[in-house]
Formats: C-alpha cells, sequence, structure tokens
C-alpha cells in the first residue's frame, strides 16, 4: 500500500481534480484505489456524489469507518464541513497531528493498493494529520507566482514535518496543473518552476481545460469522457498516472494483487 497526498497552500491550484482523475484513471486500470477527503469543503466528495454519508470525521472520531463505493477498484472517504469543527479540537490534543496516520494503520485500509489524501489549502492540522499519514507528496501548481510562494511555505511545514513525526515522507513530484500556455508570463514562470525543482518536475504538463470541469459535472473521471475535445486531456491524464506508478516503482504491487494489470498495462 502506497500513500500520497496532493497538497499545495495555495488554492485554485486543481488538486482536489488533480486527485480524482489519477485515482479514477488507476483505479479503471485494476490499482485499488481510495481517496481520502480531508477537506472541510468537501469538493472531493461533492464532485462524485450527491449524497452526505459517514466518513472521515466519524472515523477520526471513533464513530467506525465507512468506505463509499464509487466504481469498482474506486472507494472514497468523503469528507464534510464536520472537519473544520475538528480541526479546532485536534489542535488541542497531543495526538491531534498523528490521527490519520493512526486510522491507515488499521486492517480496513489494507485492501487498498493505493491510498490518495487530498488535503485542504491551508497548512493547518488537518494537512499535517496528511502529511504525517502520507509516504509521498505530489504538489500541484499554477504557472503563477502565487502558487511558487505557497509552495515555498508548503516545503518549509513538509520540512519541520520529516524531523519530527514523519521521516519517511518524501516529495514524489511537482507538477504543473492548469497550464494556459498563451499568456507570456505563464510561460515565464513555467520555466522557473521547471528550473527550481529540475528532476522533481513531472514531466506531463496538465493544461487547462473545460473537459476537467465537465466531468466533475457527471461525477465521472476524465478517462470516461467521450466527444471532441477529450483525447487531449485524457491522454494527460493517463500520461501523468503512469508517471506517478513509475515514480511509485508499482510492480511490486500488482505482484501482491495478482498481477490485475500485467494486461491492462501492456
Amino acid at each position: 500500500m502506497k500513500t500520497i497526498i496532493f497538497t499545495n497552500q495555495k488554492g485554485g491550484v486543481g488538486k482536489t481534480t488533480l486527485c480524482r482523475n489519477i485515482g479514477w484513471q488507476l483505479a479503471v486500470l485494476g490499482y485499488k484505489v481510495l481517496l481520502i477527503d480531508a477537506d472541510g469543503q468537501g469538493n472531493l466528495t461533492k464532485s462524485f456524489t450527491d449524497e452526505e454519508v459517514s466518513g472521515l470525521y466519524e472515523a477520526l472520531t471513533g464513530s467506525g469507518i465507512h468506505f463509499q463505493e464509487i466504481m469498482e477498484n474506486l472507494s472514497l472517504f468523503s469528507g464534510s464541513k464536520k472537519l473544520s469543527l475538528l480541526e479546532k479540537q485536534l489542535a488541542s490534543e497531543i495526538d491531534g497531528y498523528l490521527r490519520l496516520s493512526e486510522l491507515i494503520k488499521t486492517p480496513d485500509f489494507e485492501r487498498f493498493d493505493l491510498i490518495f489524501i487530498d488535503s485542504p489549502p491551508s497548512l493547518g492540522m488537518l494537512t499535517a494529520n496528511g502529511l504525517a499519514a502520507a509516504e509521498h507528496l505530489v504538489i500541484p501548481m499554477n504557472a503563477s507566482l502565487f502558487s511558487m510562494q505557497g509552495t515555498n511555505d508548503l516545503l518549509e511545514t513538509v520540512g519541520k514535518v520529516t524531523k519530527t513525526f514523519n521521516p519517511d515522507l518524501s516529495l514524489l513530484g511537482v507538477v504543473i496543473n492548469t497550464y494556459d500556455m498563451i499568456p507570456v508570463i505563464s510561460r515565464q514562470i513555467r520555466e522557473e518552476i521547471i528550473e527550481s525543482f529540475k528532476e522533481i518536475m513531472f514531466k506531463t504538463v496538465i493544461h487547462k481545460s473545460i473537459k476537467i470541469e465537465e466531468a466533475v459535472a457527471l461525477q465521472c473521471g476524465v478517462a470516461e469522457l467521450t466527444g471532441s475535445g477529450t483525447q487531449k486531456v485524457r491522454d494527460e491524464i493517463k500520461a501523468l498516472s503512469d508517471e506517478l506508478v513509475s515514480r511509485l516503482d508499482m510492480n511490486k504491487i500488482l505482484e501482491i494483487s495478482g498481477g490485475a494489470l500485467t494486461h491492462a498495462r501492456s
């Protein structure tokens, strides 16, 4: 099992849509994926379902564990506004930073190959819980100055996390998301980002596309979209998903899972 957090202090970088679409893509390929919505806004949850069911808040407060099945191989641990209230409570508790970490160590989570955590656009207790629970970190960025500034703050926080309660947390990569190549400033900032992170950058860039929002409206992944204008974004999500799997070296997981993806990826 691999646990990855998608996070950036800067809002609007598309981390939720990136998390959901990569999760959907890998579930289609046969990986058993759990998406954890750790954001009190619950946008990840709303992008898949209109139902209000128990999820992360209830599990963290000892009321039981309930996964919502989105489709074959893809499950959701839903988020809600109640998480915002829990954040204040966790700040006053000794083990407040470690609640999610301890939770995913329980047997209920053993059936998943991949756990993706979608965190709030802030560096509060819920994000800290995600960083403490994750093995790997993916940072979505826009080609904007504000995004770069937010990333610097995040990396400083990650440094503190690795020195205290999660020394095994590693930066899996930085991905440029919702990229608009038309403005000159966007192209300039992209080059600056690439220069700053070098080999840590994912090669795949996700361009800005209305099709990503259409997938949210239809409560599906972009992999399911058809018709004009969908091929490019589908190819980009697939390429990024393949990169992520390659960086995780998931071959061993495939063997453990019974080789479910051998045919799908050949």
